[in-house]
């Protein structure tokens, strides 16, 4: 058999042909374009891996935790809660308020606790008076405390509640970023090992296409051969392409997880293979989940916080007690003037006044705007409710179908490694008997797309297998290992902000 095939590569290497009376047969020669493209892919190739980092799926988690800006958009609504708890707590506090009641004219004779008066005067004989540069101004300064409002408690409440939906939709947040960097990580790692298979299946093809080309020089093959086998080495070169393409894509998303500067790709530093396993049962699955999912436990705080906010609308009907202090101090100049003779009279009079009293504020009637907007706070409470409870059965869908897809990946992976590797030896020994003449093009070409088959379905069986472990950990609401104190790091430097 290795004979046969040296003789054939000896031929077309002196450049021997074949006749037939006499007539020299037409000689062919490997496509150029197939070399040519074989080589941009290369440069290609070249080109996103100068501009790509390496990083193992630990590290990849780790940088998506600690830098990815979505994670920092979820806390900036946990503060705005945190404020808007803390602006309703402050309604508790009493208030202070100044403004000026000046200037003023003639603000002599106020009641205060101190006056003083001062006279200026030059003696003379008084026959007609007359007032004039009379000024006057004084601060006030009120205070009040509500110290009974029945709704205030409940809108407090409602705060609580709503900043603890902020806290747990922030932790959904962070598992969706964990399961978003694992999967892109695994996708990435598909598209590399069917880079190198396709490779594998490409540089057999073209050696094929060069001994089918060399065996009709001497003629012992078809142009119909030879055009087939180069059929399938385009083919080959065009998944080849595509799956250039689509590392670049799944590069992308991956930096996009990991907050990569802008241009910045990024390559998985670990070759695809088996990631964790998942020792649990499907019912204890599935009540895990049911208990600890934070969606379910978000939407139930909003309710909370829509219930008591509805009770707060209702009891502003109730009416409010405050204690209410004012203070006022005034301050007045004035000047009398004595006709026809150069005399003047000047008065200079300041004055402090203050009281306290209990008030109270009842609103009666508002025309049913309160009674209103609280059933619509009840009718909101009651939709939140229905989607926790929607959820719990989609949380439940999740997890068996993360679950089955984890029992079907782990057969799938037996099954699709031994087809790979029947189909790599199939490939070797088709090709290795059409050289010799016992096997035809069709059967080669047949080989070569099961090997391409057999490969696309052991690199997505091991995907598959991580994936559904990745999302059975966030299904359950598991945390992976190490991610709970990234979470709680990245928190801490985001407090700091």
């Amino acid at each position: 058999m290795m004979t046969s095939i040296n003789v054939v590569t000896a031929a077309v290497s002196a450049g021997q042909g074949y006749s037939f009376r006499g007539v020299q047969a037409l000689q062919v020669k490997p496509n150029p374009i197939a070399e040519e493209l074989g080589q941009k892919l290369k440069q290609f190739e070249a080109q996103w891996r100068d501009r790509s980092v390496r990083a193992t799926l630990t590290m990849a988690i780790e940088q998506s935790l600690l830098h990815n800006p979505d994670l920092a958009q979820a806390y900036s609504q946990i503060q705005q809660s945190q404020w808007n708890l803390i602006a309703v707590r402050r309604q508790w506090y009493p208030f202070l308020s100044a403004s000026s009641a000046g200037p003023a004219v003639g603000l002599l004779g106020y009641r205060g606790s101190s006056t003083h008066t001062s006279r200026s005067t030059a003696t003379g004989t008084v026959e007609q008076n007359s007032t004039t540069n009379q000024a006057g101004f004084g601060p006030v300064l009120s205070m009040g405390w509500t110290f009974f409002d029945p709704s205030r408690s409940s809108q407090i409440n409602a705060a609580s509640e709503s900043l603890r939906s902020q806290e747990l939709l922030f932790n959904v947040a962070a598992r969706n970023l964990v399961l978003q960097t694992q999967l892109a990580y695994f996708n990435l790692q598909e598209q590399q090992r069917l880079i190198a298979a396709y490779e594998q299946i490409l540089a057999a093809t073209t050696n094929q296409a060069r001994q089918t080309e060399a065996l009709f020089n001497i003629g012992n093959a078809s142009i119909a051969d030879v055009e087939k086998i180069r059929t399938q080495q385009f083919q080959t070169l065009s998944l080849l392409i595509a799956a250039h393409l689509a590392v670049i894509d799944a590069s992308a998303s991956l930096a996009r997880a990991m907050a990569l500067p802008p241009g910045k790709l990024v390559l998985p530093e670990d070759q695809l293979d088996l990631y964790g396993r998942w020792d649990l049962s499907l019912d204890v699955t599935i009540q895990q989940a049911q208990r600890l999912r934070e969606e379910i436990q978000s939407s139930l705080a909003q309710a909370n916080s829509a219930k008591w906010l509805a009770t707060s609308l209702f009891n502003r009907y109730w009416p409010r007690f405050s204690l209410v202090a004012n203070g006022f101090y005034a301050y007045a100049d004035r000047r009398d003037n004595v006709a026809r003779i150069s005399n003047s009279e000047r008065l200079r009079s300041s004055s402090l006044d203050g009281a306290v009293g209990l008030g109270f504020n009842w609103s009666i009637f508002d025309g049913g705007i309160a009674a209103a907007e609280a059933e619509a706070n009840k009718a909101l409470a009651l939709q939140l409710s229905d989607r926790a409870a929607a959820q719990r059965l989609q949380i439940s869908q999740e997890v068996e179908q993360s679950y089955a897809s984890y029992n079907s990946s782990r057969m799938a992976l037996l099954s699709s490694r031994e087809q790979a590797e029947s189909a790599r030896k199939a490939t070797i020994a088709v090709r290795e008997r059409f050289n010799v003449g016992y096997a035809d093009t069709t059967s080669v070409v047949q080989t070569l797309d099961q090997a391409i088959t057999a490969a696309n379905a052991y690199a997505r069986s091991q995907r598959e297998y991580n994936s559904a472990v990745a999302t059975l950990y966030r299904a359950s609401a598991h945390w992976p290992e190490s991610t709970l104190a990234l979470r709680d790091q990245r928190v801490n430097e985001l407090k700091r902000r």
